[in-house]
């Protein structure tokens, strides 16, 4: 049973009973190991991006009220604007340091969430428990770890309830982001300054497959203009 909570975590074993180790997510997280580049992403992002996603969230599931859970949830910023209008919030992530990120966050915001430890594609939660299931950056890493996202979506259809409302936002292909990003891979720079080791862009095709796979219905996927059209968005009821 979750227990509400302000500030601790829930931690759970990862994958086949190992120990949950230092992951490239925990280093993103970590400060003082942060390039330039990944510092004015997390601005941007807090700045102006998470309010453009939870603004489109809220108006494509026209949730009011009840519960949202986000898997891998980083920083913790779109779950912060949920929580400030009111609803019930669990953010759940690979890292550590990012859901020490996060509590720091609702903290400093006086705001209460619950916080779990935790793996997308083995969510230690009961099924049916939440009316929104969202994430904003996550499935298209899968790729490139060789891993099936379909997998993580079945797992966000598992803990959302009847009715509810999944969403997947993605980096689109051929956006502003994408052309950044290749030139900083054509001139050997994604290493020294990109946040990750590599990024992965999706089609419009692409989201509604994965989605498709995982058992998803009467899927919709758009180019969020909101977003500079940076962002794919992909979405359906259960």
């Amino acid at each position: 049973m979750w227990k509400k909570i302000c500030h601790s975590e829930v931690g759970f074993i990862l994958g086949q009973d190992r120990k949950l180790k230092t992951t490239k997510w925990d280093a993103l997280y970590t400060p003082g190991k942060r390039s330039l580049f990944a510092r004015l992403e997390e601005f941007v992002i807090n700045a102006y991006f998470s309010d453009v996603f939870t603004k489109a969230i809220l108006s494509t599931s026209n949730i009011k009220k009840g519960k949202i859970f986000e898997p891998g949830s980083g920083g913790g910023m779109a779950c912060a604007k949920f929580a400030k209008q009111g609803f019930d919030v669990t953010l759940m992530d690979l890292s550590e340091n990012a859901l020490r990120k996060g509590k720091n966050l609702f903290k400093h915001m006086s705001l209460e969430a619950k916080f779990a430890l935790g793996d997308l594609l083995n969510i230690p939660i009961k099924d049916e428990q939440f009316d929104l299931v969202f994430n904003q950056g996550v499935m298209e890493h899968f790729r490139l770890a060789n891993l099936d996202p379909s997998n993580g979506i079945k797992e966000m259809l598992r803990v959302l309830k009847n009715n509810g409302t999944l969403i997947i936002l993605v980096p689109a292909y051929f956006s502003p982001l994408f052309l950044i990003y290749h030139f900083f891979k054509a001139f050997n720079l994604v290493g020294k300054y990109w946040p990750y080791t590599d990024q992965d862009f999706l089609h419009k095709h692409e989201l509604r497959d994965m989605m498709e796979k995982a058992g998803c219905k009467n899927i919709i996927v758009r180019r969020l203009w909101s977003s500079l059209f940076f962002s794919l968005i992909g979405y359906c009821k259960k």
